[in-house]
């Protein structure tokens, strides 16, 4: 019953959720796309230079997706306040009508788990189709053609992973703030 009515609120606040959901696909698959750049030697026929310059942007890579995951962490925390905020009335009603602040907390994070994980398929999806087209831009940036020897799918199971671990980690870090800021609104 209570995931039902976690499921009937976003539906019916589609609109304001759309933003959110667009948001956090969008973030998965700029991640995955930035996380999958250092596959892209693997398909490539590369001189020992630019394998050289391809090892050192791999590991430069490594650094910047911590920062990239801390910054996708705060836009999760952000749109999950601003969500709380312009559903003000509608959460204030279910205090009113004898809802407890604790399960309050948990139908918004039911919410909000219903549309993350959602987002997360839709974002690993196209960033998978997003990395291949990247990596023919990346080819023709080198001026090599990309060789159609291992498959792109295979390849990509541990970005996948990554991208949805770091995901889930920035995802999972807003229960405490998201628990906080729904208590001081009401």
């Amino acid at each position: 019953m209570f995931s039902e009515l976690a499921y009937k609120n976003v539906r019916r606040s589609m609109k304001d959720y759309l933003i959110y959901f667009l948001t956090l696909s969008f973030g998965v698959c700029l991640f995955y796309m930035f996380n999958s750049i250092d596959a892209q030697a693997a398909m490539m026929k590369l001189t020992a230079a630019q394998a050289n310059y391809m090892q050192t942007l791999a590991k430069s890579i490594d650094y910047i997706s911590v920062f990239i995951s801390v910054i996708l962490g705060f836009l999760v925390v952000y749109a999950n306040g601003f969500l709380i905020k312009r559903r003000k009335k509608e959460l204030g009603l279910y205090l009113t009508l004898g809802m407890d602040k604790s399960r309050l907390a948990r139908l918004l994070m039911l919410e909000t788990l219903f549309i993350g994980l959602f987002a997360l398929a839709v974002g690993l999806v196209a960033g998978i189709f997003a990395a291949q087209g990247f990596s023919v831009v990346t080819a023709h940036m080198f001026t090599l053609r990309a060789s159609t020897s291992s498959s792109p799918v295979r390849r990509s199971k541990r970005r996948c992973s990554t991208s949805a671990s770091s995901f889930l980690s920035s995802w999972s870090s807003t229960a405490s703030p998201f628990r906080a800021s729904s208590s001081s609104i009401f």
